[in-house]
């Protein structure tokens, strides 16, 4: 099983790295959390407000209108939280994300001036049995 202690504490824990013997059920409400830019005041928000000894799964976007309807950025692999989990990582992780997203596709968004969105469901960990 799934240790909540460790869920993206030390290192982000994606949803792909999860041993195959877990069941993962995703079939839970999808919900949003923005705010302004990747600030870790709002991550430790969003954060602290999880329900104990629950697990979310994060798609982390990037938004210039926060409008989900329009073209938005997706900046990683989802990845697992908890309420446990460590803010300032997640926050750094991002914003290195942004960074080489910036690098890579040769385009400069205004750094004054964007949301980030967690497109985020709890999930159910179950072991499969074998």
């Amino acid at each position: 099983m799934i240790n909540l202690k460790y869920l993206t504490t030390i290192d982000i824990t994606f949803l792909i790295d999860i041993d195959k013997a877990i069941n993962i059920d995703k079939t839970g409400k999808t919900n949003y959390f923005k705010c302004y830019l990747i600030n870790t005041d709002a991550i430790a928000n969003f954060i602290n407000n999880l329900i104990d000894n629950e697990i979310y799964l994060v798609n982390p976007l990037i938004s210039i209108n926060s409008k989900y309807s329009d073209p938005y950025l997706t900046l990683s692999r989802q990845f697992l939280v908890s309420n446990q989990s460590n803010p300032y990582l997640i926050s750094t992780y991002l914003n290195n994300q942004f960074d080489k997203a910036e690098k890579d596709f040769g385009f400069d968004i205004d750094n004054n001036y964007y949301y980030l969105i967690f497109k985020y469901k709890k999930v159910v960990i179950n072991n499969r049995g074998y």
